[in-house]
């Protein structure tokens, strides 16, 4: 029997577990790791680093790839970035803002929008 050779352990960075998870299966990479599949798991979920879908590794046996996810930005990243974003005197706030955070606080707003649509606090036409 063939002995795999495990990943020495050492601390992963998010885009590094994100390019491992879409590389090959979450049991694969344990295995490597030395960890189990639901540890990757939390870790993904802790890191938010999307997962292939169910299905995903079957999908891409039968045939054409399927459609990878996106590394989204970082929430405490996004929030780090904010605080330590001090505007300059008499500067329009908004004006200065990072793309990342501008994007992230944009689709903050719709999303908290929508649902405020869905329980009804807002009447649409």
């Amino acid at each position: 029997m063939k002995k795999c050779s495990k990943m020495p352990r050492r601390k992963l960075s998010r885009e590094e577990l994100f390019a491992l998870v879409w590389e090959k299966p979450t049991s694969e990479i344990a295995k490597e790791l030395g960890l189990s599949d639901v540890a990757i798991g939390k870790l993904c979920t802790k890191l938010q680093v999307p997962k292939p879908p169910r299905g995903y590794w079957t999908r891409m046996q039968a045939g054409p790839r399927p459609r990878r996810s996106a590394l989204v930005a970082f929430r405490e990243g996004l929030d780090t970035k904010r605080r330590g974003i001090a505007p300059p005197p008499g500067a329009r706030p908004l004006a200065n803002l990072d793309r990342d955070v501008a994007a992230q606080v944009l689709l903050l707003i719709q999303s908290r929008a929508q649902a405020w649509v869905e329980e009804g606090r807002f009447a649409t036409r």
